[in-house]
């Protein structure tokens, strides 16, 4: 393990002394269902950034947020690693969020503990969401921030000296995450790297370098459940309740629930998931005479939605009738006006 050691500031950005450049260890994942999808695990020597309230000698401490963009090929995110380390001084939590967009609210957020971060030392540590269905393809980012508390931060190994990860890069705030760069080295700030000469820091940026933090995600495709089948009786009576049984088999194994449109104005979500391919059986009353189509379809835990079930139940508008009509006949020829509205309502 690399000691963190006197703190160097070039622009926004504070290196650690690390004596050499390394590929990091991959730690066995924890979890034997996902695998691991996006990475950067090359951290170039002198290469961190810092996170939290850094402490700059004859200026002002200054509040950093980090970030790495990464574009996942899994269809549900399941956890993250970064190679960190903290130092003595911190005291507060580190903050770790997924975001659709940098200036954007968390899609998920986890508070990693001081204790689980080693302290000038660097070390993967796992933040293992809730996991969240993501879209492959598109751009999602990993932030890392802490309170802006005096002398309390951390540091995030990077990888400075070439384009170590095709499909993201490092962003960094000093705003409490109101603006967002991705530049190395940026003139905009007004902490530049001439501003801290006095730390004797040599710039090692060039504009063509790309900084990318060390990160791992974690992730599991996922196809949606298939349609359910739906058993029960396909007539009645209206007024009655009636039972009926959805079944829905989902490929990857996932626990679902069901969506329920009864047909006549009525929909549902059962209570509860339920393991894939174990029965469901809900009950439904019909007020009105008709017939209805019931529509059913499986959401999986990730909320997944899978295609529609359906069943055609028929709630008679003419009731049945058990009668002898060889006698009701006779008994109308004899006493024909007898029962007139019962004749009526017979067509005799």
């Amino acid at each position: 393990m690399k000691k963190i050691i006197t703190i160097l500031v070039v622009g926004i950005f504070i290196l650690s002394g690390l004596s050499a450049t390394a590929l990091l260890e991959t730690k066995t994942s924890t979890s034997s269902r996902d695998e691991l999808d996006q990475s950067q695990t090359v951290m170039t020597e002198n290469a961190a950034v810092p996170v939290g309230n850094v402490p700059i000698p004859d200026n002002p401490p200054i509040c950093i947020q980090v970030a790495q963009s990464f574009i996942p090929t899994k269809d549900v995110l399941t956890r993250v690693e970064l190679f960190i380390g903290k130092n003595s001084t911190a005291t507060y939590p580190l903050a770790v969020s997924i975001r659709e967009e940098l200036t954007e609210d968390d899609l998920t957020v986890i508070n990693i503990d001081p204790s689980q971060v080693p302290t000038e030392d660097y070390d993967w540590v796992e933040i293992d969401f809730d996991d969240i269905t993501v879209t492959t393809g598109l751009t999602y980012y990993v932030v890392a921030l802490t309170e802006n508390v005096t002398d309390n931060f951390y540091a995030w190994g990077a990888n400075n000296i070439s384009e170590s990860y095709p499909d993201g890069c490092a962003w960094v705030s000093i705003d409490e995450g109101d603006t967002w760069t991705n530049e190395s080295a940026s003139s905009s700030y007004p902490n530049t790297a001439e501003a801290f000469s006095n730390q004797g820091a040599q710039p090692i940026f060039e504009d063509v370098v790309t900084w990318d933090m060390c990160f791992k995600t974690y992730g599991i495709d996922n196809a949606p459940p298939n349609a359910p089948s739906i058993d029960g009786q396909t007539s009645g009576k209206a007024g009655n309740e009636y039972e009926y049984t959805f079944n829905a088999v989902d490929p990857d194994g996932n626990d679902v629930k069901y969506f329920i449109d009864w047909g006549d104005g009525d929909t549902e979500w059962t209570d509860d998931f339920s393991a894939s391919g174990t029965p469901v059986t809900v009950s439904h009353t019909w007020v009105e005479k008709d017939t209805y189509t019931i529509t059913a379809k499986a959401q999986d835990e990730h909320g997944l939605e899978g295609p529609e079930g359906t069943l055609d139940v028929s709630m008679p508008k003419n009731k049945a009738y058990n009668f002898n009509f060889n006698l009701l006949s006779w008994l109308f020829e004899r006493f024909p006006n007898a029962f007139p509205i019962l004749g009526h309502m017979l067509g005799l």
